[in-house]
């Protein structure tokens, strides 16, 4: 089982759909999908910005902003298994994980801004037995072997709270846009997975 989390940024690509449906081919594969939150999440920040609210209540309300662009994925793609549990990621081959229902009470998992869809994916990936996370994003990282967790965290590219949610797994993979050209020129998992980015911890 891989976790793959998709950049909220990804909700305005015209090639989501794409991207979607290409991770559906592969039905020997477990993938669970995490998603960001994009322009919902967006919004709630700045309604935190304007009224009296804490960052543990915006936090959680932006969680629930992920849960809306991932009901707009199963309208594109009916067949993803929508769930908040973490045991049920043996339904199908191809499922999304509402994470509010558990890391809303979840003493160890931080409620503030820098807790990310990011670190929602990595508690994820250390909490279950996957072999392995892979999160997409807008930008391009073509040629890049290897990159630093720290580097990726100064350009806001990654959340600053991700290692904290990493236990002994640090298996982490990082890919762009160019994910849609490796998904039209193989069927085969593990090939894909030996072409992304490594991220350093």
């Amino acid at each position: 089982m891989w976790i793959v989390k998709i950049g909220g940024s990804w909700l305005k690509n015209p090639k989501l759909p794409i991207l979607i449906n290409s991770l559906q081919k592969f039905s020997k594969q477990k993938i669970v999908l995490v998603v960001g939150g994009g322009v919902f999440a967006e919004t709630v920040r700045s309604v935190y910005k304007s009224i009296k609210m804490n960052q543990e209540t915006g936090h959680i309300l932006a969680m629930k902003a992920t849960e809306i662009f991932a009901y707009y994925l199963k309208a594109i793609n009916p067949n993803i298994s929508i769930t908040f549990k973490i045991t049920n990621f043996f339904v199908k081959n191809l499922n999304l994980w509402l994470p509010t229902e558990i890391l809303s009470y979840e003493e160890k998992f931080e409620k503030n801004w820098e807790s990310t869809s990011d670190s929602i994916a990595t508690w994820l990936y250390s909490n279950t037995k996957s072999k392995g996370v892979i999160f997409i994003k807008s930008l391009s990282f073509l040629n890049e072997e290897k990159l630093k967790l720290k580097d990726l965290q100064k350009k806001n590219i990654m959340d600053l709270n991700v290692k904290k949610y990493i236990t002994r797994k640090k298996n982490l993979k990082i890919v762009g846009p160019e994910i849609i050209d490796l998904f039209e020129n193989s069927t085969d998992w593990e090939y894909i997975v030996s072409k992304l980015s490594k991220v350093v911890v």
